[in-house]
């Protein structure tokens, strides 16, 4: 019966627990979708039910999980924070794992955001000079063989 009792307990005080899960959260956003290696971040977000002065922990990761940032910023009065980070010019194009993570009423909230790094121009770039120029020395040694060989065919 005690068991019973314990156990009816337990039962109605979670949905009360999950009930305030609901009003606490974190929002984060980027100025842009997608970030190329050597450009600027602006991370922006708000806690909601936070508290004044509220930390922060930001955590970016590369599309292979590598380990990009780690930084904790401190919300404003009205639960507002940012944070600016250089995307490393090392960057493999993929997505960018954004997380930011702050314990608000004694739960620890987490919130994601993927960017994309693109692909960079200039080794597509690179590979079409490159062609480009072999195909137009393939042409002209061709032209001027064709040019030796009517200049030797004329003195046989």
């Amino acid at each position: 019966m005690l068991a019973i009792a314990i156990l009816s307990l337990v039962t109605l005080a979670i949905p009360s627990s999950y009930a305030q899960l609901d009003n606490e959260s974190i929002t984060i956003s980027t100025s842009k979708t997608a970030y190329g290696p050597g450009d600027i971040v602006n991370l922006t977000g708000i806690i909601n039910e936070g508290t004044p002065g509220q930390l922060v922990a930001i955590q970016v990761k590369d599309v292979k999980g590598n380990l990009i940032l780690i930084r904790t910023v401190q919300a404003d009065q009205n639960g507002n924070f940012n944070l600016q980070f250089k995307v490393p010019t090392t960057a493999t194009a993929g997505n960018l794992n954004i997380t930011a993570s702050a314990r608000i009423n004694g739960f620890v909230i987490t919130q994601s955001k993927e960017t994309t790094t693109p692909v960079p121009e200039f080794p597509a770039s690179g590979i079409v000079l490159a062609t480009s120029i072999a195909s137009l020395l393939v042409f002209y040694v061709l032209v001027s063989n064709r040019g030796l060989g009517m200049k030797l065919g004329g003195r046989k």
